[in-house]
């Protein structure tokens, strides 16, 4: 595109050419100054064609009456050339007798693209180039423009580069452009592969410790390490900021490619200065507020409250995170509006810095009145159970976060909008009354939802076989609010409210019939008990027997924090065995006619699992410890005793976790041979991948023959070790798991007859089909005994429809 400016002239007074952007590092005379400041009597345009005139008019400032000015002229020369209209534009002034101008603008129409095509790609489809190219808007019908054209150009070769073609270059056909067609030739190359990366300079951290902040991977047999630009800078950005993170504030790191000779293979080198190592030395406390007396907090206190001590690495985010903690201090004792700054003094000899911490304190404040609006169903004392925050008392800021998240898990108010953003719930400190000094209140705002479902599931499971459940759920159900009209039986508005549980399940199958009604409510009297009652019958078909069983539980349960909770649970159990086979254990036989079993049981747990994480926990553990005591036509004592831990291995760049996970679990019957065989441990299947379903545990004397047999008995110890490792492959919806599941059931506490499998399966979360996802395990046993009964292949599914 040429950017020349040319002047038309009369004969008798020719006005020189203007160049529009002179050559850099000079300063042309502007040809045009000796007229400013006379009139102009006309504008016109020469060399419109496509372009009507008056679009090209309402470009320019320039205008008949007014008094001339270059510098004008000049800019609308600048604004026609920026509507990529025209190849050229030139401005010349035609001075008359009487000293007034005309002044004229000589344009050629930049052609009109008729046609973009791309030839030579092979590794990347048409449509893909396409929508590359029509993002700098370069299609047909649109001037040409070389600018716009260079900027497609680059672009298809970036697209060639993230894809691993780094080599590969784009031309333009010149011959083509002046037949309207904008022709672009690819010359692709070889795929540049990732084979190896180094780091040079690195002096404090180990190449495998460097790895673990580098997502760059190279090729290997099963990955294709196509090289990636952006993702190597991303890595050099991880990398300062790992370094900076360990203290090294003024680490710097760029990067290298080595392109084999073939170029079809590279190596980086990560270029790393890593500087001096910076330490704390010391921390200040200061008052800025102008009030005379010392800080809440002195030096002594702030430091037990920040992770960084003096001595220690001073991280390029340690005065944030300090700045933080000691305000989360001040908001926790009711300093609301208290402010935190910081200095970072850095010592100019040495790598030392200190940490000067300002603080505004402003005045404490208390809970005024809480007003909750909103709840036209769910009474107020659902809601103000879950507040962290009471009246008259220090207003926490960080307890007003907590009781939204709170009031969220609930699941009994409506999902977020920009009105109520935390899941149905908003808490918001209103401004000091005057009229209360040092009070606030704190408006809660919630909005009811819809919290009873009918729920139609089919399950099919490796242990229960087919299963199709329907069951109707009330989370918001209330005992008290019972209907006082017959046309209320059915209303919605009664029924509802006290935040209790109601749940009727019908779950009819192949091997398994079970039916059941339960009652909840887990704030009994508005105090940390709560209260369980639950009646079910099943009916379960076995190999060697059918089992019948009626029971009804009362439990009462005490919270003891967010971690702990206990438990007193009274059971009475009917059982009875029919259809038994010939060949089943004697001990089955022994017990076949109808028993009733009454337990008292005592349970302990705890976790710190986060409650966000209960179904797909990524960090913490659960540990559970019971009791239980068994009279009526049975006596003897149960004990249990479970422990979980989840540990986070690592995080891919979507920011999805890799979990590895241990369960540790012990079941004892001490009088053995006094508990009936349908009270026993059995281990297999889901419990115990690679054995069948019970398939772990001693087998009994045949009823009919009187020798060993093959059907198990169920034992008085069981144990079981595992550990498996979840790693998402595919979004948040395909996870693959390896696992190593151990254990033993016998009759005595000990660890003969241990058995060992390993094995590998794929988890698939599916949100319409519900929060548990479906599980394919594939388990091949190690260490068997003799009589196990082994399976392959494990399954379980919850299909809602």
């Amino acid at each position: 595109m040429g950017w020349a400016l040319a002047a038309l002239a009369l004969p008798v007074c020719p006005a020189p050419a203007q160049p529009v952007q002179p050559p850099a590092g000079q300063q042309a005379p502007d040809p045009f100054s000796p007229y400013d400041g006379r009139p102009v009597r006309s504008v016109r345009f020469e060399g419109l064609s496509r372009v009507s005139e008056r679009f090209a008019r309402n470009q320019i400032r320039t205008a008949e009456g007014q008094a001339f000015d270059s510098s004008v002229v000049s800019a609308d020369i600048r604004r026609l050339y920026a509507l990529y209209e025209f190849e050229t534009v030139e401005a010349a002034v035609e001075p008359n007798p009487d000293g007034s101008l005309h002044v004229v603008y000589t344009v050629r129409e930049s052609p009109i693209v008729q046609d973009v095509q791309v030839v030579g790609n092979r590794r990347i489809p048409d449509d893909d180039l396409a929508e590359e190219v029509a993002r700098v808007n370069l299609t047909a019908g649109v001037p040409m423009d070389r600018f716009r054209i260079d900027r497609a150009r680059r672009a298809i070769e970036d697209l060639y580069r993230d894809a691993g073609y780094y080599t590969a270059r784009v031309g333009v056909d010149e011959a083509e452009l002046d037949h309207g067609v904008v022709l672009f030739r690819v010359r692709e190359g070889p795929r540049v592969r990732l084979m190896g990366i180094r780091f040079e300079g690195a002096r404090s951290f180990t190449e495998k410790q460097l790895r673990q902040h580098v997502r760059s991977k190279t090729a290997s047999l099963l990955r294709k390490g196509a090289l990636d630009l952006e993702s190597l800078d991303a890595d050099v950005t991880a990398l300062v900021r790992f370094y900076q993170g360990e203290g090294f504030l003024d680490a710097r790191a760029d990067r290298r490619l080595d392109i084999a000779p073939n170029g079809r293979e590279a190596i980086a080198t990560f270029l790393i200065d890593e500087g001096p190592r910076y330490r704390l030395r010391r921390v200040r406390v200061e008052r800025i507020d102008g009030v005379d007396r010392p800080p809440l907090f002195s030096a002594e206190q702030a430091v037990g409250l920040i992770a960084t001590k003096p001595g220690d690495a001073y991280a390029n985010n340690a005065g944030v995170q300090a700045s933080l903690a000691l305000l989360r201090a001040y908001n926790r004792l009711g300093y609301v509006d208290a402010d935190v700054r910081r200095q970072e003094l850095r010592d100019p000899d040495e790598p030392l810095v200190d940490l000067v911490l300002q603080v505004i304190e402003g005045e404490r404040v208390r809970v005024g009145e809480v007003v909750v609006q909103g709840n036209t169903i769910t009474r107020q004392k659902v809601v103000r159970r879950q507040l962290r925050f009471w009246p008259d008392r220090p207003m926490d800021v960080q307890s007003i976060t907590e009781s939204e998240q709170r009031l969220q898990q609930t699941r009994l108010f409506a999902r977020p909008s920009p009105q109520l953003p935390a899941g149905g719930a908003k808490i918001t400190l209103q401004p000091e009354d005057p009229a209360d000094p040092g009070h606030r209140d704190v408006l809660v705002q919630i909005r009811d939802t819809e919290t009873g479902s009918i729920a139609f599931i089919a399950a099919v499971s490796a242990d229960a076989g087919l299963i199709g459940q329907i069951s109707i759920t009330e989370r918001n159900f209330d005992l008290g609010n019972l209907p006082r009209r017959p046309g209320e039986l059915f209303s919605r508005r009664r029924w509802r409210g006290a935040g209790q549980t109601l749940q009727i399940v019908a779950a009819p199958g192949t091997e398994i019939r079970n039916f059941g009604l339960s009652f909840t409510e887990p704030y009994l009297f508005e105090s940390d008990l709560s209260l369980g009652v639950s009646g079910s019958f099943r009916d379960r078909i076995f190999d060697e027997f059918d089992e019948r069983r009626l029971r009804g539980t009362l439990s009462l349960g005490r919270r003891f924090g967010d971690r702990w909770t206990s438990s007193l649970t009274l059971r009475t159990d009917t059982v009875e065995l029919n259809d038994l086979d010939p060949d089943a254990a004697r001990d089955a036989f022994a017990v076949a006619d109808q028993n009733t079993i009454f337990g008292v049981g005592v349970g302990l747990v705890r976790t710190t699992v986060p409650p966000t994480e209960r179904v797909f926990p990524t960090r913490g553990s659960r540990t559970e410890l019971s009791v239980e005591q068994v009279f009526g036509d049975f006596t003897y004592n149960r004990l249990n005793v479970e422990h979980q831990f989840f540990v986070p291995v690592s995080q891919d760049a979507l920011g999805r976790t890799s979990v590895l996970s241990f369960r540790l679990s012990g079941s004892w019957i001490p009088q053995e041979g006094d508990a009936p065989i349908y009270e026993r441990f059995f281990l297999g299947g889901t419990s115990f991948r690679g054995f069948d379903f019970r398939g772990v545990s001693p087998r009994g004397i045949a009823n009919d023959t009187g020798l060993p047999g093959r059907n198990p008995r169920g034992g008085h110890w069981a144990f079981f070790a595992g550990a498996e490792l979840t790693r998402p492959i595919y979004q948040d919806v395909i996870a693959l798991v390896g696992f190593v599941d151990s254990g033993t059931v016998t009759d005595s506490i000990g660890l003969d007859d241990y058995r060992l499998s390993i094995g590998a399966g794929l988890r698939i979360k599916v949100p319409a089909l519900g929060p548990v996802p479906l599980a394919f395990d594939f388990g091949f046993p190690i260490l068997k005994e003799d009589g196990d009964e082994t399976r392959l292949f494990t399954f379980t599914a919850d299909i809602p429809f």
